[in-house]
C-alpha cells in the first residue's frame, strides 16, 4: 500500500476504533440526561449554533475535535423527540431496538439499491414489505418502497399513478414527457396536506388543475358531493385528517372510485396504522379498495427518522 497520509488515518482509525468509542459515549450520555433535559433547546442552546457559523477549512481536523464540537454544542440544540414529551407535531419517538439497529446498520453503509449491493439490505426489505401489506391488510399484490418520509411517498404514489393513466392512453410519459400529454383529472378534498399539493406540483400536473370536493367540520370528503370520476382521474383521500384525525369514506367514495376505474391515493401518514388495530379498523373500512398508500415508519412503528413508505397494488 503507497503510504497515503489520508488513507492511512482512515484505516488507524478504524483500528484503534477511538472515535467509535468517543461517539458511543456521547450517545450514552445523551440517553442518560434526555428525561431530564428541556425538550426544547434554551436559548444558550441556541445561540451556540453560531459556533458551527465558520469559513471553509483550508486544512483537515481531528476527528475527535469534529466530534466533540458535535456533541458539545450540537446535543444541546436537539428537540428532545426521544424522550417522548415532544407535542409540537407528529413526532413520534423511536424505539431503543430501533436505534440500535440504526447503529449497526450506519457502520455496515449499505446501499440497498440492487441485491447485488446489498444481500443484506435487499433481504430485509423484501421481508419488511411482506409483512407490512400483512399489517395494513392490503392486496397481496402489493409492492413497497422505501423513502424519507410519506411526503415522498406521496410523491412516488402519484408518479406512479401519473405513468399508469398515461399508459392506458398510449402515451409514453418517460419518452414524450408531460407535453401534449392526455389530460389526468385531480380530485380531492378541500383540506387535502400541503405536502400533496406540492407533489402535484412538482409532477406538472398543475395546482390549478384540481377540482376541490367540499369537506365537514372534520375535514372529510362529504361524499355525496363528489363530482362523476372517470379512468383518467387520480382520486386523493385522507387517512387522519392533520387537525382531526378524521377519516374519508372510503367504503363509500372508493366503490365510486373503482366502477370508474380511477386511481385511488390515500395519504395515510396519521392514520393508516389504524388498519391494523382491530377497534380502530372501523375507521378505515374500504381503504384496501385503493391503489395507493402512503405512510411512514415513525408514526406507525416508532422508526428512528427518517422513514417513509409507499405501498401500490398496480
Amino acid at each position: 500500500m503507497k503510504d497515503d497520509i489520508i488513507q492511512n488515518q482512515m484505516f488507524q482509525e478504524i483500528k484503534n476504533k477511538e472515535i467509535f468509542k468517543q461517539a458511543h459515549q456521547y450517545t450514552f450520555d445523551y440517553l442518560d440526561n434526555i428525561f431530564d433535559r428541556n425538550v426544547y433547546p434554551t436559548d444558550e442552546a441556541l445561540a451556540n449554533l453560531s459556533k458551527f457559523d465558520e469559513e471553509f477549512p483550508q486544512e483537515s481536523t481531528r476527528a475527535s475535535s469534529v466530534l466533540y464540537m458535535l456533541n458539545q454544542y450540537g446535543s444541546p440544540a436537539t428537540t428532545a423527540t426521544l424522550g417522548g414529551r415532544y407535542h409540537g407535531f407528529v413526532i413520534g419517538s423511536a424505539l431503543p431496538v430501533g436505534l440500535a439497529a440504526k447503529n449497526l446498520g450506519t457502520i455496515w453503509d449499505q446501499a440497498p439499491s440492487m441485491n447485488v449491493l446489498s444481500p443484506i439490505g435487499s433481504k430485509l426489505e423484501t421481508i419488511v414489505e411482506k409483512w407490512l401489506i400483512e399489517l395494513f391488510h392490503l392486496p397481496n399484490k402489493s409492492s413497497a418502497g422505501f423513502v424519507s418520509g410519506t411526503s415522498t411517498a406521496s410523491l412516488c404514489g402519484l408518479a406512479a399513478a401519473r405513468y399508469r393513466i398515461l399508459q392506458r392512453n398510449n402515451w409514453d410519459i418517460n419518452n414524450k414527457g408531460l407535453t401534449n400529454a392526455p389530460k389526468i383529472r385531480i380530485v380531492t378534498g378541500k383540506q387535502a396536506h400541503s405536502t400533496i399539493l406540492k407533489a402535484i406540483g412538482i409532477l406538472g400536473l398543475g395546482v390549478d388543475n384540481i377540482e376541490w370536493v367540499d369537506v365537514d367540520n372534520q375535514g372529510r370528503i362529504i361524499a355525496d358531493l363528489m363530482p362523476d370520476l372517470d379512468e383518467n382521474t387520480i382520486l386523493i383521500l385522507q387517512a387522519g385528517n392533520v387537525n382531526s384525525g378524521a377519516f374519508d369514506d372510503f367504503e363509500t367514495i372508493c366503490e365510486k372510485a373503482n366502477k370508474a376505474n380511477s386511481w385511488v391515493h390515500i395519504d395515510g401518514a396519521f392514520g393508516l396504522w389504524a388498519n391494523a388495530v382491530e377497534e380502530l379498523k372501523y375507521l378505515t373500512k374500504g381503504i384496501s379498495k385503493a391503489t395507493s398508500w402512503a405512510v411512514d415508519g415513525h408514526k406507525t412503528l416508532n422508526t428512528p427518522y427518517d422513514c417513509g413508505i409507499i405501498l401500490c397494488s398496480d
